[in-house]
């Protein structure tokens, strides 16, 4: 049995049941594999590795690697691209790892499927989503990989007072005027002047919510209010917001206001 789930900066794979593949590498990517259930006999470089459960092992690019499961077995394979990890200090840093980590097999494979998940389910238009979905992988990875240490003391302490950040302001009037477009990390990062990792960490420290889950907000508001005040059809309202469909539009309405769209109309409130 075999999953497999790509975005721009990496896969995520999943194998079980006796699963085995061919000597291959990945010239520019690095693969983490870990087993969660049973044996994974696996060869690098042409040296074996018997791996069981939790047992990472880290490939480099390049690595000539390949695989076999035992009965009732099943690994879980994350390949990333060579850039999607690095850290602030330079784009031209090369990340270095150990080569054997330890993970948590249980949190592995819930994560996991709360990834692939929320992948298989985002919408083509709405690039926001799996976006974050992506870096919600690859900030677990570095902090597997790297150690959660690198990272502590990253956000600024503000105790009980709230401080303006006016590079976030500026992130959030861009929302506040493009919400009915698609829009990307990369945009809303570049206006910030942080990295993807940083951008998403201070947003929801500051917003309390991701930037898709703001975005959704404001378009919400925005068809309670069309909803409220206009003739416009469900359909035609739905599109004016940049839903991708009808369907997704009526889901997240639901979702957020727990009422239908037709519902909320008919109710008048």
């Amino acid at each position: 049995m075999e999953m497999s789930i790509r975005t721009d900066r990496m896969e995520l794979f999943k194998g079980a049941d006796s699963f085995s593949n061919q000597p291959h590498n990945h010239r520019h990517f690095y693969q983490f594999t870990v087993p969660v259930q049973g044996i994974c006999h696996f060869t690098m470089d042409n040296r074996p590795f018997r791996l069981h459960e939790g047992d990472g092992l880290v490939q480099h690019p390049g690595a000539e690697h390949y695989l076999h499961l035992d009965d009732a077995s099943s690994v879980i394979i994350i390949k990333f691209r060579q850039d999607a990890l690095q850290l602030d200090n330079g784009p031209n840093t090369r990340p270095e790892f150990a080569e054997r980590q330890w993970m948590n097999p249980l949190d592995l494979s819930r994560r996991f499927q709360h990834w692939t998940t929320e992948l298989m389910f985002t919408e083509e238009k709405e690039p926001l989503a799996a976006q974050e979905t992506e870096i919600q992988v690859l900030h677990y990875l570095k902090e597997a990989l790297y150690g959660s240490s690198m990272f502590d003391g990253k956000l600024e302490n503000r105790g009980n007072h709230f401080v303006r950040d006016v590079h976030l302001d500026r992130v959030l009037e861009y929302m506040h005027e493009c919400y009915s477009s698609a829009v990307s990390i990369e945009e809303l990062s570049a206006i910030a002047g942080q990295s993807r990792y940083h951008f998403m960490r201070m947003f929801h420290a500051y917003t309390g919510v991701t930037p898709y889950q703001y975005l959704l907000r404001l378009r919400i508001e925005d068809a309670r209010i069309q909803l409220r005040n206009s003739s416009a059809s469900i359909a035609e309202i739905s599109c004016s917001l940049g839903f991708s469909s009808a369907s997704q539009f009526h889901r997240i309405f639901l979702k957020v206001v727990g009422l239908t769209p037709g519902e909320f109309r008919r109710s008048g409130r």
